[in-house]
């Protein structure tokens, strides 16, 4: 029997209500109970190391990328986590969530689609996480008064998913006490396909103008206009509702960073022989970012403020 689009609406939307049904409070864990709920909520983006040997991608190792992310934030942190506030943004599946945690940091992480906030609940429940909040929220909704302030702020993989990078990142600067440390597609000049075969549906370079602001990129289809809410729920790695996205210049991205209040921006680089998302930004486009949001100050010994200097 052939099934027509109502009867695979139909399905989409019992699982739906199987997963927002999804409760792990108080489980008891067996390895048997691990391996279903993991199947159940497959496929993972984050592969995570569950008790009993057990790997949520069928994998047992750490993707490099994700590696290389969580030793930039031990790094800035010199290895100590304890007394820190940590939001992760775009948590997906918890892993950095997860991590930093068990490290000993305070963790918040929000996530915007249901499958995604419930395998973070899972993940939470299975490892025993006390010191990790996760909260289901749109992005561009966070703000200082929501959620507090924080040492650390991950972004990571989803602010080429926001259509105002302006706005998302002003909210951030006011709750950012620390660092955020940011990993993004950007907009390059010439621009057909990233990595070996991905061709994003990416507009002509343009100007955005943010308030009275203007940056220049390209505009990312998300869904097509005619996308369903519940086609955008399916959709794991895409936008939480919008149908397009902005993905700014490097250059833009951060003289925004720096408009927003970031007064030191770093850029992480890597040779292209080591196999992580930003050793080609020609080939990948994507860009890691270390943003601090203030300076230690520096006064010079040589050029001392008011004294001016005889000529002979």
């Amino acid at each position: 029997m052939k099934l027509n689009k109502d009867d695979w609406d139909r399905g989409d939307k019992r699982y739906l209500r199987e997963i927002a049904e999804l409760s792990f409070d108080n489980v008891r864990w067996s390895r048997k109970r691990i391996l279903e709920t993991r199947d159940f909520l497959s496929p993972w983006n984050h592969n995570i190391e569950l008790p009993h040997k057990i790997f949520t991608a069928f994998c047992d190792d750490y993707y490099p990328s994700h590696k290389e992310m969580m030793r930039i934030i031990n790094h800035q942190l010199q290895g100590d986590f304890k007394g820190k506030r940590i939001l992760d943004i775009g948590c997906l599946e918890g892993y950095f969530s997860a991590e930093c945690a068990l490290q000993g940091a305070t963790v918040v992480g929000v996530e915007g689609k249901l499958i995604n906030i419930k395998k973070c609940e899972f993940i939470k429940s299975v490892l025993g996480i006390k010191n990790v909040k996760f909260v289901r929220d749109d992005a561009m909704k966070i703000t200082k008064s929501k959620y507090g302030s924080f040492d650390v702020v991950l972004a990571l993989g989803i602010l080429y998913h926001l259509d105002n990078p302006l706005r998302f990142l002003s909210n951030l600067s006011k709750l950012c006490d620390g660092f955020i440390l940011i990993d993004t597609h950007v907009a390059l000049r010439d621009q057909t396909t990233l990595g070996e075969s991905w061709k994003p549906h990416l507009s002509e370079l343009r100007e955005f103008r943010f308030g009275n602001r203007t940056y220049l990129g390209r505009s990312y289809r998300e869904f097509p206009s005619d996308a369903t809410q519940l086609s955008k729920d399916l959709s794991t790695t895409a936008s939480l509702k919008n149908d397009q996205s902005a993905w700014l210049t490097e250059d833009s991205l951060i003289t925004l960073l720096r408009d927003v209040g970031f007064e030191q921006i770093s850029k992480i680089v890597f040779p292209e022989r080591e196999d992580v998302w930003w050793s080609d930004i020609g080939a990948d486009g994507r860009v890691l970012l270390l943003a601090v949001k203030k300076r230690a100050p520096f006064k010079s010994r040589i050029h001392r403020k008011g004294s001016r200097r005889k000529r002979r």
